[in-house]
């Protein structure tokens, strides 16, 4: 009897070591965010020369509710051939359209390292004469231009930061402005078709890795 004990004593431990052998997979990080993208969208001219993008659904609006505040970024049609040479790109606030209640600023920091958004009081409503996305590719703002190949691209130190009407915070970066996100476009290179990531919070955590 006592035998039987003992070997029954000893596959119940086999058993609890093998239990806890087992692997667990880590409970994910609620801090860190989902990076999530958007590839090759292009304005339709026929309809509209430019896109209208909601961080709070995920999508594009119809062209048609570009005087309401169901989007938030309105990204405008490009011209290749070397003939764009600033870029137009808006929030929905302010004299932009007074109905808006999207508010953002760039900063001066890459995507990745930029954890967090800026408080509520630095966040600013678009306005005509002073914009928030600077209109120019010199290098000030989100975009550069290149004379010798004649290409425009993303600044990747800038990074655009807003909050939407819902208060949701999203960090918001451009990756590519061509046709099969070539890493290094030449003028042959089909402009227009944004490429862009972005990762959006209910609060001002916007830590992604």
């Amino acid at each position: 009897m006592f035998r039987l004990y003992i070997i029954a004593l000893l596959a119940a431990f086999s058993l609890n070591s093998c239990a806890d052998n087992t692997s667990v997979d880590p409970t994910p990080n609620p801090e860190i965010l989902q990076v999530r993208s958007v590839s090759e969208a292009r304005p339709d001219t026929v309809i509209s020369k430019y896109l209208y993008f909601s961080f709070d659904t995920g999508d594009f609006v119809n062209p048609a509710t570009s005087n309401t505040d169901e989007w938030d970024i309105r990204l405008p049609y490009l011209y290749g051939g070397g003939k764009t040479r600033s870029i137009d790109i808006v929030l929905n606030s302010g004299t932009i359209n007074s109905i808006g209640k999207t508010n953002g600023k760039v900063i001066d920091t890459t995507f990745d390292q930029l954890v967090s958004a800026p408080e509520d009081v630095l966040l600013k409503a678009d306005d005509t004469t002073k914009r928030i996305i600077p209109i120019a590719v010199d290098g000030t703002g989100m975009f550069t231009y290149d004379p010798s190949s004649r290409t425009l691209n993303p600044a990747p130190q800038r990074t655009l930061v807003l909050k939407t009407k819902k208060g949701t915070y999203v960090k918001f970066q451009v990756l590519s402005l061509y046709k099969g996100q070539p890493a290094t476009p030449s003028m042959m290179s089909e402009l227009g078709y944004y490429s862009f990531r972005y990762a959006k919070s209910t609060n001002r955590n916007l830590k992604t890795n």
